[in-house]
């Protein structure tokens, strides 16, 4: 099976959370009527769980633990799974850190590091700017654009 993209972080949140500002478009990618095929990161999930189970003034979604990991796995059904092995995630931290990176930057280059290990060619995201600057090799779009480009290739 070809993999067309790589959902990230952001998109897979706004997947299970009804009141994240970008859900309807997000959601799309996997109720939508195409035969896009996607894989996300394992890497991603711990983000989204935690995003998802955050509790204290900056936490937008408070799901509970139980709720969190039945909505992850209703995703983990309908994609596939990708990540970076040990040593691979190890290199990922050393280029990064060697490059001058800082920060939570890092998540989206182990992420991205994922598309390009399994020659996924696209990654989905609503952070397009700094995917893109981390990974000009490859196409990086929106959950609309995408879907835009979708039916744009059918009409």
């Amino acid at each position: 099976m070809t993999i067309d993209a790589l959902i990230d972080s952001n998109v897979l949140i706004a997947i299970l959370a009804e009141a994240h500002e970008h859900h309807g478009p997000s959601l799309g990618l996997l109720i939508d009527d195409h035969d896009a095929q996607f894989a996300i990161a394992a890497h991603s999930y711990v983000e989204a769980y935690n995003t998802l189970t955050r509790r204290g003034e900056r936490a937008p979604f408070r799901f509970t633990p139980e709720e969190a990991w039945a909505a992850l796995e209703s995703v983990r059904a309908v994609t596939s799974l990708v990540g970076l092995t040990a040593s691979q995630t190890l290199n990922t931290v050393r280029s990064y850190a060697q490059g001058g990176g800082i920060g939570s930057r890092l998540y989206d280059r182990l992420i991205g590091e994922a598309a390009v290990t399994h020659a996924i060619p696209q990654i989905v995201t609503w952070n397009v700017g700094h995917m893109r600057s981390l990974f000009p090799e490859l196409t990086i779009t929106t959950p609309k654009d995408f879907i835009g480009s979708l039916t744009g290739a059918r009409g």
